[in-house]
């Protein structure tokens, strides 16, 4: 009995301080379950009865000979690469953005001690380096235990939240109005509008409008991603005991400069834009060539696809990026005063410690972060997907 509860009070105590981030969650599901019974069921709008049938309801268009395409086949095609109407994919955007939301502050949760133990190996300076065991020992030897690897949860939860609902947001209403238009006026579409053959293949056009849609979505959630990144970092390297203490602290030594430090944005924005458009190219990939596809014939197993296509991307983009992050963490964690607030003088301390090894500080634990992250962050982003009945 003992040693069950010394087991479980640290998980008590970590649920008690996610107790706003719960509340949170559930009033967001509460209003994504009313924007999808409203939706479905067409609440707030008035129904048109249909007309009475009349003569011309029944007419049959003629299908010309010779195999031609007939005039509605031709409409249909036309209508296919016809971009949404603006209302449409705000609508869709507000729900991507409840969905993803609500996907990220779960991820946050089940994950964070991995994303504190690499915050810690990559804050180390002077060319020492800690292992991953290292830098748990680390943690859980300051005044709190192993609750240090919860440190800054409450803050990256509730911050995530609407940073990356603002992200997806953005990144789905950028996808529904750009990529319609692409192909409207480069690939297939150029023919049913104006005549005249395609430029460029569809599924070249689809690639270019994802990663453009990614980029765009993270450039904006960038700056609301920076003050909460910046204080949830200070929270995991141990330079202050709780949030309200780093926050008060913060304001006044910088004010709201301490919160966007020097080159803090831009470094934030050189990190999550790449990152964005190598996971979001890779999710998108797999998810049409192998989710979808398997699917259809097992819906039941949904679930797991989505988890495996999320953690593959997750890890590509992950991995790919981490210079960026040694970076990153860096410049926030030092306030930019360390390095003038420039990347490259940054980059060139980091260098020079330890050689091209050292931008690699964190990989591990930050794959072991990102991958499972990923994973769950996609199974509940599809979840919340099929609940708010995403097109």
């Amino acid at each position: 009995m003992l040693a069950l509860a010394l087991v479980l009070h640290p998980m008590a105590v970590s649920i008690s301080r996610m107790r706003p981030v719960i509340l949170l969650s559930m009033l967001l599901l509460a209003s994504a379950q009313s924007v999808a019974a409203s939706a479905r069921f067409g609440i707030g709008k008035k129904i048109a009865r249909p007309p009475p049938p009349t003569a011309a309801t029944f007419d049959i268009e003629p299908v010309p000979r010779g195999g031609g395409r007939t005039s509605a086949s031709a409409a249909q095609a036309k209508a296919s690469t016809e971009p949404p109407s603006q209302s449409t994919a705000a609508i869709e955007g507000l729900k991507n953005t409840l969905a993803s939301g609500l996907a990220a502050a779960c991820s946050k949760t089940i994950l964070a001690p991995f994303d504190t133990l690499k915050t810690v190996q990559q804050h180390v300076e002077g060319g020492k380096s800690l292992g991953l065991l290292e830098a748990g020992r680390s943690v859980v030897a300051r005044p709190g235990g192993v609750l240090n690897l919860y440190a800054g949860l409450a803050v990256s939860a509730l911050g995530s939240m609407p940073s990356v609902g603002l992200y997806f947001g953005v990144y789905s209403y950028c996808k529904r109005t750009l990529g319609p238009r692409l192909k409207q006026r480069l690939g297939s579409g150029r023919e049913a509008h104006d005549g005249r053959g395609a430029m460029c293949s569809d599924g070249a056009l689809q690639t270019l409008s994802i990663a453009c849609s990614a980029a765009i979505g993270n450039t904006v959630a960038s700056f609301s991603r920076v003050p909460y990144e910046v204080v949830k970092q200070s929270l995991q390297t141990g330079q202050y005991s709780s949030t309200r203490q780093a926050m008060s602290q913060m304001w006044k030594e910088g004010g709201m400069r301490s919160f966007f430090p020097l080159g803090g944005v831009s470094i934030q924005m050189v990190r999550d834009i790449p990152y964005a458009v190598f996971t979001l190219l890779s999710y998108e990939f797999i998810k049409e060539r192998w989710v979808l596809t398997r699917s259809a014939d097992d819906p039941a197993n949904r679930w797991l696809r989505d988890m495996i296509a999320g953690a593959t991307a997750g890890g590509i983009g992950s991995y790919l990026t981490n210079p960026f992050d040694v970076v990153k963490t860096r410049l926030q964690t030092t306030g930019g005063t360390s390095y003038g607030g420039s990347i490259a003088a940054c980059a060139a301390a980091v260098l020079d410690e330890g050689g091209p090894g050292a931008f690699l500080r964190g990989s591990v634990p930050r794959l072991m972060h990102k991958i499972p992250a990923n994973g769950f962050f996609f199974v509940f982003y599809e979840f919340f997907r099929r609940v708010l009945r995403v097109e």
